[in-house]
């Protein structure tokens, strides 16, 4: 399934079903903890494994229970493939005009690098994202 762009980076094979990011995030959004997400994909033994870019509301705090919680909504939203493996707390990379920069999540996720940030309105929030990806145990 491809999102309106068509966008090649939108499709996720995982666990033998196809699922597009951007209807993924688009749930994520409604939870109401939830003031933006994005959601990628890496490659991970037996397929694409989901990974969840969130910035909580400003009054919830970023806990391992609420990663739960949002692994939970998904899965009761969407079904068990529709389950990110990783759950990273923090606000997105930016463009100065605002819009979200895929690549970038694409990249830490794949290899916790952020790679050329010389286009994000605040290249330190990549830096922090990459941070908490190193985090993440293989």
């Amino acid at each position: 399934m491809k999102n309106r762009a068509g966008r090649s980076d939108d499709e996720a094979h995982v666990g033998g079903q196809r699922l597009s990011c951007h209807e993924l995030q688009a749930v994520l959004a409604g939870h109401h903890a939830v003031q933006e997400a994005a959601v990628v994909t890496a490659p991970g033994k037996g397929g694409d494994v989901l990974w969840a870019f969130v910035t909580p509301d400003p009054d919830i705090m970023a806990t391992d229970v609420l990663a739960a919680d949002l692994k939970g909504y998904l899965r009761r939203e969407k079904g068990e493939n529709a389950v990110p493996g990783q759950v990273i707390f923090g606000p997105l990379p930016k463009t100065a005009a605002g819009e979200v920069v895929r690549p970038v999540l694409v990249r830490i996720a794949r290899t916790g690098d952020a790679g050329d940030v010389s286009g994000l309105a605040d290249p330190a929030v990549a830096a922090h994202l990459a941070r908490l990806r190193a985090d993440v145990p293989a």
